[in-house]
């Protein structure tokens, strides 16, 4: 199978939750439909197994994290707003993902950023992704902070 170079980029974390999901959906559906029927490909059934395991652990990883709090009007927003910073894709990707909140963890994202971003760009970045993108703070935090008070 050839890819075309143009055709291969990388996903944000939404992104990848959509995608997922929908693999996911459309499985539990196959399965469903099939349930009733008897004389089932046994290789089949197993290779669908593998792929709704696969599916449901990412998915289940991924809604503990921000991005299920994300929409498309979310990510191009933020997206128009940190054209200033004339980031890279990548970077803005990571920031994305991993939602920065401190100068440090942004200097490990942004290569060279002592040199490209002044402290006051750092501050303004900063408080752009706590203003525009969903807390990372979420439904993860919540479940952190359930277990621990259980224990």
């Amino acid at each position: 199978m050839d890819f075309q170079r143009d055709s291969i980029r990388s996903l944000s974390n939404y992104e990848t939750y959509l995608v997922v999901k929908q693999i996911h959906d459309t499985n539990n559906e196959q399965e469903n439909n099939k349930r009733g029927k008897k004389g089932q490909n046994r290789t089949l059934e197993h290779r669908n197994y593998g792929l709704h395991t696969v599916t449901y652990e990412t998915l289940k990883y991924l809604e503990q994290t921000p991005c299920i709090e994300q929409n498309p009007d979310i990510l191009r927003q933020f997206y128009n707003e940190v054209k200033k910073f004339d980031l890279k894709k990548n970077e803005i990707l990571q920031i994305l993902n991993l939602r920065p909140t401190t100068p440090v963890e942004l200097q490990l994202i942004i290569e060279d950023s002592e040199t490209r971003l002044s402290e006051t760009q750092s501050n303004e970045l900063i408080d752009l992704i706590r203003t525009q993108l969903p807390s990372a703070g979420g439904s993860n935090q919540t479940n952190l902070s359930n277990e621990t008070m259980e224990s």
